[in-house]
């Protein structure tokens, strides 16, 4: 597989995360993910997901640190959401269900960081 300079990786950071925010900003008018609710949260979460994977697909060759950054701080924001969904008693089934991926990535990483 052909390996991405750092530069290059950064770019492709920005890249997703200007895109994740103008989906914020054209489908729901909102640049803050903690006002949206339900099914929104939900679309802007499995996006940020598929975003997060892709970045963690592309750095995990070379930058396996910068990648284990990536998937923890998508890892922290559904966390955030599901404390403060558990708070307000409201569903949390399907953020739960999408908080594995990060979960698994992140576990992924770490075994691939550390060769026993």
């Amino acid at each position: 597989m052909r390996t991405i300079s750092k530069q290059t990786s950064y770019i492709i950071l920005a890249a997703c995360v200007a895109a994740i925010l103008i989906f914020l900003n054209f489908s729901y008018h909102r640049l803050n993910p903690f006002h949206l609710a339900g099914k929104q949260f939900l679309g802007f979460y499995s996006l940020l997901i598929l975003a997060t994977l892709g970045n963690v697909l592309l750095l995990r060759q070379q930058y396996s640190r910068l990648a284990g950054q990536v998937n923890l701080l998508c890892l922290l924001l559904g966390i955030a959401r599901l404390i403060q969904g558990v708070y307000h008693h409201k569903p949390v089934g399907f953020l739960l269900l999408l908080l594995l991926f990060p979960i698994i990535t992140a576990f992924r990483l770490r075994a691939r960081s550390n060769p026993a």
